[in-house]
């Protein structure tokens, strides 16, 4: 027992702090040191629809943030030793909830990182994201990306990209020991990723938010479970007397499509394999609502 005295001051310090413990951990946003210890204290952000972002957000935080939660608040202001962020890669841009976030929010701490996972091609998406951040006031000291399952359905066959080992783990032991040594770093961009993305936006730049009810497609199999409902981070989906229904702006994170038990919605494109869906392994669908459900 340390026997050490502390004045009355330090001890109410000590109290506030427990107390500023107790309400964020009611509100699911725990992210307090005690007092007494002298470890960083860090934040991390997350968006996730299949889990391959929460999965990292959780290696690098106990209690990650999600983005879709978060934004909802009136003020977004935080302050830590350590910030971090991860996201998806969508179309090389991050996800708009994770863009209007970073337009949103003040981030203060010595140290700001970002990882930024995707599957096939991430072209600008560092040069992309440090370049909205900066605009809005945000300069962070580490970016890279992280190579994971790459879960577009029109383009991938789930069950043959589970297959592939992208050694997600290395990757994460790699960005961890740079991100302990506090190392600054933005992960540079070939003038031929530069002119992907420059091909890419004109091919579609245009579909990058499409509305929900253009985009998906439910069908007669749909039971009615809510599943879709409790995972969609924008709230498009409703369920009535007539059954689901699906309306609004998308964010394409197509969880809605990946976690419906009954594989009633689709994509109107097409998809690689409609047989086949992927939610990280080792999150749960209950993590994927908490995460989204609104």
């Amino acid at each position: 027992m340390n026997n050490e005295k502390i004045t009355r001051r330090e001890a109410l310090k000590c109290m506030g702090t427990t107390l500023a413990g107790l309400a964020l951990t009611a509100s699911g946003l725990s992210s307090i040191t005690s007092c007494t210890e002298e470890k960083k204290r860090r934040l991390v952000f997350y968006f996730t629809g299949t889990g391959n972002c929460l999965y990292v957000a959780r290696k690098f935080a106990e209690n990650p943030l999600s983005i879709p939660q978060i934004i909802r608040q009136d003020k977004l202001e935080f302050e830590a030793d350590e910030i971090g962020i991860v996201y998806p890669i969508y179309g090389h841009l991050a996800p708009q909830m994770v863009q209007e976030f970073i337009r949103k929010a003040r981030l203060k701490a010595p140290y700001l990182f970002s990882i930024l996972t995707y599957g096939n091609r991430k072209c600008s998406a560092t040069e992309l994201w440090n370049n909205l951040a900066t605009e809005n006031g945000t300069r962070f000291d580490y970016i890279t990306t992280l190579k994971m399952v790459d879960n577009f359905l029109p383009s991938f066959d789930m069950n043959e990209q589970v297959k592939i080992d992208k050694q997600e783990d290395k990757q994460i032991a790699e960005i961890m020991q740079d991100i302990q040594a506090r190392k600054h770093w933005i992960q540079p961009v070939t003038e031929e990723e530069q002119q992907q993305h420059a091909e890419f936006m004109q091919r579609a730049g245009h579909t990058l938010s499409p509305s929900a009810e253009k985009l998906l497609v439910i069908k007669e199999n749909c039971i009615g479970c809510g599943i879709c409902v409790k995972v969609c981070p924008r709230r498009n989906y409703t369920l009535t007397g007539e059954g689901v229904q699906c309306k609004g702006a998308c964010e394409y994170c197509l969880s809605c499509v990946q976690n419906c038990p009954q594989k009633a919605i689709t994509l109107r494109a097409g998809e690689k394999n409609p047989d086949a869906r992927y939610r990280h392994p080792d999150i749960s669908l209950n993590d994927i609502i908490r995460a989204n459900r609104q």
